[in-house]
């Protein structure tokens, strides 16, 4: 796990909601476990109401503080896009992720969930929509930026740097499912859904 303070003390801060109050507790589940551990949990979790998107940018960028960027974590070249997944409860998961350069995920959507993400290091270039498919907007994300989105937000993020980017994405209800799309005049086009996966967006 790549954390400067303690999973303990991070599993406390997700066990407090931002707002200060009890929030449930879940499966916690930052021990690096394989990704048919994590599809197991998933099928398990019961579905849950989504949280608002200002908490779920709250704990996004929480969770900031307490990781490191790529190149204070590891000596080694980063080549392909890295995640994992710090933590997982009935409503909400969180992924930690590290983007090389020219690395990145096409448009995609979150399967029905909303979401947040908080930039820790380098910047990121997004390109959004909605799932009706309205027009894309383009947007430079950079150290300490975040945002957040509805269930219709549709979305892709690349890194363009020479330096890797490390972001903190939030989700809820947790994933379960997501769908890829392409540009066409009439709008977007679905181009695939997966359901079994191992990636975050």
């Amino acid at each position: 796990m790549i954390l400067t303070k303690s999973i303990d003390t991070v599993k406390l801060i997700v066990m407090l909601d931002v707002d200060g109050r009890a929030a449930p507790a879940g499966t916690a589940n930052g021990d690096g476990s394989s990704a048919a551990a994590v599809g197991l949990r998933r099928r398990r979790c019961r579905a849950a109401p989504a949280w608002p998107t200002r908490r779920l940018l709250a704990l996004a960028t929480r969770y900031a503080g307490l990781v490191e960027p790529w190149a204070q974590a590891s000596d080694l070249a980063l080549l392909e896009r890295r995640y994992e997944l710090l933590d997982r409860t009935a409503d909400f998961e969180l992924w930690l992720i590290h983007w090389p350069t020219d690395g990145g995920l096409v448009l995609h959507d979150h399967g029905g969930s909303s979401g947040a993400f908080h930039v820790v290091s380098g910047a990121l270039d997004e390109t959004s929509t909605t799932r009706p498919g309205h027009a894309l907007h383009q947007q430079r994300m950079v150290r300490s930026d975040g945002k957040s989105f509805g269930p219709d937000y549709v979305h892709s993020v690349a890194n363009s740097e020479a330096t890797v980017a490390t972001s903190i994405h939030a989700y809820s209800p947790p994933l379960t499912s997501m769908n890829f799309y392409e540009t066409s005049p009439a709008g977007l086009v679905l181009s695939r859904v997966e359901t079994s996966w191992e990636g975050a967006p």
